[in-house]
């Protein structure tokens, strides 16, 4: 029977305790993690309800040093047991293969970040109120099966689905460290997508469209995601092949939003560590074109990204990472920034169990001045990329192929659809020759990307 006190049933109080717990097991410096998720899902296709699944669960990790006539050793450990035994087991359990795993004296210990301040917590408390997803799973259920009915009717064209889906649900995080510090937030979420087939045979297409928001009242209407989704799938029928060769390629928002990926990856502070990147000596330079601004921005009304403090309690501030074209930060936690002898980002991301990894907040890629329409129509010969099949990407030098699909490009229109394609290139010389930024800033979750265009890149098609 758990021994779990109502009183203090609470997820911070958990990371406090566990603190408690681990400094009288014999840790110096301790931190502690905690997430609770709730959240519920339903599947339909062809009108009839798949799966409908809840998930209710917390866990709690532990990160404990300890003192060694070599330095720092750390370990970390997970469990989901909220006895007051549990929570003393985890603790004496982490700090015992803390003695054993091998010291490192660059490590970093939880204590003396640069914590936000208790007036900075209220005010984030205050702008960042706990808002609920907004759903019932009837409501889910209506939205999914209005969404897969209209996708599959929208077209005669539209000959199969592969189903809608609809979830929500809310997530609770606290942290906890041995100088004192602890904070938590919440957030909630409701998705909704949808993925038909059009065509038939050896002929057929398939597409999808989804939106994901803090609450469902925010999502698109499941009218707009089922036409999304029905209109690609019919655009793509009948698709050609292109000649090999040099030409523009056109990412829209959904496909660009990879190369946002391969830039954050590439400034990577552990990367950057361990010269395991193409960007490695790349600070303060000029790598994109003088229009090209990226921020990382853990506050923004449109991210879903947001938060005060990171996976060590570093308060989070914003960074352009990118401004006019240049290389302005590598993104770090404390141990990279140590290594490395520069600014704590507040970049540090972990989970339950394992080292701190390095991730971005909200990550958005300033819009240009022309639309979609407007690039296209100023190239004459080029790709609109829409689709990325496979992950050809070396890190280290930056090479990239691809495979892809999407559409032909000739004297500034849209010519067919194409498959079967393959992209290649440097990613460094790809920044470099990024020639246009569209207007169509556009969101996916914590990322904001418009459609971006290269010129200059490696076309294999017949």
């Amino acid at each position: 029977m758990s021994s779990v006190n109502p009183k203090s049933d609470t997820i911070t109080s958990y990371a406090e305790r566990l603190i408690k717990s681990a400094k009288r097991a014999g840790a110096i410096h301790v931190d502690a993690l905690a997430i609770r998720n709730t959240g519920d899902s339903i599947s339909v296709r062809n009108g009839h309800i798949e799966s409908v699944e809840h998930e209710d669960a917390q866990g709690f990790g532990l990160r404990a040093f300890v003192e060694t006539s070599n330095g720092l050793a750390f370990a970390t450990a997970s469990s989901s047991d909220l006895s007051e035994a549990g929570l003393q087991k985890l603790a004496q359990q982490v700090v015992a293969m803390a003695k054993i795993s091998e010291p490192d004296p660059d490590a970093v210990p939880p204590t003396g970040a640069n914590h936000p301040s208790r007036t900075e917590q209220k005010a984030w408390q205050t702008s960042h109120p706990d808002r609920n997803h907004g759903w019932s799973i009837e409501k889910a259920r209506d939205a999914a099966l209005a969404c897969e009915e209209l996708a599959r009717t929208h077209s005669t064209e539209i000959s199969n689905s592969e189903g809608a889906d609809a979830s929500f649900g809310n997530t609770h995080i606290a942290y906890a460290s041995s100088d004192g510090f602890c904070d938590d937030y919440s957030k909630s979420s409701a998705s909704l997508s949808v993925s038909v087939i059009a065509g038939h045979g050896d002929g057929m297409q398939r597409d999808y469209a989804w939106h994901r928001a803090f609450n469902a009242s925010d999502l698109r209407t499941p009218d707009s995601i089922a036409e999304e989704a029905a209109t690609r799938a019919v655009a793509r029928l009948n698709p050609g092949t292109m000649a090999s060769g040099k030409a523009t390629v056109v990412f829209e928002p959904r496909t660009a939003s990879s190369m946002l990926g391969h830039f954050i990856s590439a400034i990577n502070g552990r990367a950057v560590l361990q010269q395991r990147t193409f960007l490695a000596d790349a600070l303060e330079q000029n790598i994109f074109p003088e229009f090209v601004t990226i921020e990382d921005n853990p506050n923004h009304t449109d991210g879903m990204g947001n938060r005060l403090f990171d996976g060590e309690g570093t308060r989070c501030v914003g960074h352009k990472l990118i401004e006019n074209g240049k290389l302005n930060f590598f993104l770090t936690d404390r141990y990279a920034a140590k290594r490395l002898k520069m600014a704590e980002t507040g970049s540090a991301v972990r989970g339950l169990t394992g080292d701190i990894a390095i991730g971005s907040s909200n990550l958005i890629w300033h819009p240009g001045n022309m639309d979609q329409q407007a690039i296209i129509g100023d190239i004459d010969h080029g790709l609109l990329v829409t689709e990325m099949i496979g992950f050809g990407i070396n890190g280290v030098t930056g090479d990239y192929s691809r495979g892809a699909a999407g559409f032909l490009i000739e004297n500034g229109k849209i010519v067919r659809p194409v498959s079967g394609i393959t992209i290649a290139g440097n990613l460094k010389e790809m920044f470099a020759n990024i020639e246009m930024v569209g207007s169509d800033l556009t969101w996916f979750g914590s990322s904001a990307v418009p459609t971006i265009a290269i010129s200059g890149m490696t076309v294999a098609g017949k």
